[in-house]
C-alpha cells in the first residue's frame, strides 16, 4: 500500500472516507517525511506540531462521526512564509521579521483552516518574495528535490519542494511575477495563479507590486488545485460542462532570448499532446515585449520595497544588498512616474488581451532555464549564453502584469531529465478552463508524483503516476 505522505490530498480524503486511513495517521507520516527529507532541502522551516494535531484529531473524529467539512478535511498542507497564519510567525523571508507573529489567518488561510484542512507549517521564501530563487539570511537556501545541489527556483521553492517531495499534498502560494508557475516547472508539480481579485486577500503584508501579486495552491495533481481553489474563490460565473475543442496559441521562444534544448523539446512533445487531444495549437509570434514588462515590474516592486522599509528603522543593516538596491530605486521614483507607471500597465493590460483575442489559451514554456545551482540567484548560462538576471522570467511576469489567470503542469520528460512546466493562460475568471484543460492534459501525459533525491533512505520509496 502506498504511504500516506505520497498520497495526493483527493487520495487521502478518499482513505478518510473508507476508513482505510485517518487524518491522525496521515499528518504522522507526513511529519515523518518532513523529518528524513527536510534536513537535505530546508524546504519548511516553521513546523505547527501542536496545532496540527488537534486539528488532525478533530478531523478524525468528523470522519469518524460522517460529520466531515468536505475534501480537504484533515488533509496536511504547507503555507508560504510571506502569509499569515495566526499565531504562527511569518519572516517574509527577512530578518526584519524574524520574530514576528502574525496576529490572525489571511482570508484564504481562513478559508481552507475552516474546510479542516490541517495547517502543518510553513515554507521557505526569499527576502520579501522577491526573488527567483530560495534563499534567505534567516533560513537558507532550498533545494530541489529532483536534485538537491540545485534551486527549485522561487519565490515559492519551499512550496514546491514540500509538495514535489512529499512534504504534504498541498500547498498555498503566491505569484508576483512567476513565483507559482516557475517553480512549479522546475520541481515537477502543478501551480495554479489564479487571475486579479479571484481569491480576496485581507490579512498580510503589504503589496509590493501594485496588485500583481496572488494567493494561489501548488499540488501534485490537478484535482487537488481545483479542490483548494474553488474553497478559496467560492464566488464563482457558471462554466460550460466540456471543453471542446481548443484554439491554442503557443511560443517557446522571445526574440534571441535563450532557451533550453531540452525545454524547447518538453514544449513540442506537450502541444504534441495536446494536439492529440482535438486542439488546435498553433505557433504565434510572441504576445509581449519582455524588456518593457521587466521595466514596469521594476519601478512597481522597487517602489512596493522603498513602501516596506519606510516604517523599518534601520533596516539598511538587516536586509541583502538586492533588497538595498531596490528600495533606493523606489525612493527616487517620483509620484508622477509612479503614475505614469501604472498609466502603463493599464495599457499593458488592455493590449496583451487585445492580442489573445482569437485563442482561448496561450501555450508557453513556464521558463527557459532548467534548475540552476541553489546558491545562485539566477540561472547564467542559459542554453550556453550568458544570461542576465531576468532571463529565466521571460514567460511569467508579463502574465502578471496582465492581471490574467495561468497555470503550469509538468511537461513530458523523458527518462532521467530535470523537470519542464506547460504553461497555459487564459482570459479573466477563466480558471476552470485551464483547470479542466489541465486535468485533460494530465489524463494523457501522467507525470511522475515523487521525486526526491534528498535523503539516501528515501530513493527506494514508491513513486505514483496517475
Amino acid at each position: 500500500m502506498t504511504e500516506a505522505w505520497a498520497l495526493t490530498a483527493t487520495g487521502l480524503s478518499a482513505a478518510f472516507a473508507t476508513g482505510a486511513l485517518t487524518p491522525e495517521a496521515a499528518l504522522e507520516s507526513v511529519l515523518h517525511r518532513i523529518e528524513a527529507g527536510n534536513p537535505a532541502l530546508n524546504a519548511v522551516v516553521t513546523i505547527d506540531l501542536q496545532g496540527a494535531r488537534r486539528a488532525a484529531a478533530a478531523a478524525g473524529t468528523r470522519w469518524r462521526c460522517g460529520q466531515s467539512l468536505g475534501p480537504l478535511d484533515g488533509v496536511p498542507l504547507t503555507i508560504k512564509d510571506n502569509l499569515h497564519v495566526g499565531g504562527l510567525r511569518a519572516t517574509w523571508g527577512s530578518r526584519l521579521f524574524a520574530d514576528f507573529i502574525a496576529p490572525q489567518d489571511d482570508l484564504p488561510v481562513a478559508r481552507l483552516r475552516a474546510a479542516g484542512a490541517v495547517i502543518v507549517g510553513k515554507t521557505n521564501t526569499p527576502e520579501l518574495s522577491l526573488s527567483g530563487y530560495t534563499d534567505n539570511l534567516v533560513f537558507g537556501s532550498t533545494g530541489n528535490p529532483w536534485a538537491p545541489a540545485l534551486s527549485p527556483g522561487g519565490s515559492s521553492g519551499g512550496p514546491v519542494a514540500a509538495v514535489s517531495s512529499g512534504m504534504g499534498p498541498l500547498a498555498l502560494a503566491t505569484d508576483a511575477g512567476g513565483s507559482i508557475r516557475r517553480p512549479s516547472g522546475h520541481a515537477g508539480v502543478a501551480g495554479l495563479k489564479p487571475g486579479v481579485g479571484r481569491v480576496p486577500q485581507r490579512f498580510g503584508f503589504p503589496a509590493l507590486a501594485h496588485d500583481l501579486q496572488v494567493i494561489g495552491p501548488i499540488a501534485r495533481c490537478v484535482a487537488d488545485l481545483r479542490t483548494a481553489f474553488l474553497l478559496m474563490a467560492p464566488a464563482l460565473p457558471p462554466v460550460a460542462p466540456s471543453l471542446g475543442r481548443l484554439r491554442i496559441g503557443s511560443f517557446a521562444a522571445i526574440g534571441n532570448a535563450p532557451i533550453e534544448p531540452a525545454v524547447t523539446a518538453a514544449f513540442a512533445a506537450a502541444c504534441d499532446v495536446l494536439r492529440a487531444q482535438g486542439h488546435s495549437v498553433t505557433a504565434i509570434a510572441p504576445l509581449w515585449d519582455p524588456d518593457e514588462v521587466g521595466a514596469l515590474f521594476s519601478i512597481l516592486a522597487s517602489v512596493g520595497v522603498a513602501r516596506v522599509m519606510t516604517t523599518m528603522p534601520g533596516w539598511e543593516t538587516n536586509v541583502t544588498a538586492a533588497i538595498a538596491k531596490q528600495a533606493h530605486a523606489g525612493f527616487a521614483v517620483s509620484a508622477t512616474d509612479y503614475v505614469l507607471a501604472l498609466d502603463r500597465l493599464s495599457a499593458f493590460r488592455a493590449g496583451l488581451l487585445d492580442a489573445m483575442r482569437g485563442w482561448d489559451v496561450i501555450a508557453t514554456p513556464s521558463s527557459p532555464a532548467l534548475p540552476w545551482p541553489r546558491a545562485n540567484p539566477y540561472p547564467t548560462p542559459i542554453d550556453g549564453r550568458t544570461a542576465p538576471p531576468g532571463a529565466a522570467a521571460i514567460f511569467s511576469t508579463a502574465i502578471n502584469l496582465a492581471g490574467l489567470p495561468a497555470i503550469v503542469v509538468p511537461a513530458p520528460l523523458p527518462p532521467g531529465a530535470l523537470p519542464v512546466g506547460l504553461q497555459l493562460i487564459a482570459a479573466p475568471d477563466r480558471e476552470i478552463l485551464l483547470l479542466d484543460l489541465a486535468e485533460h492534459f494530465e489524463a494523457a501525459s501522467p507525470w511522475r508524483q515523487i521525486a526526491i533525491a534528498a535523503e539516501p533512505t528515501l530513493l527506494n520509496c514508491e513513486e505514483t503516476a496517475h
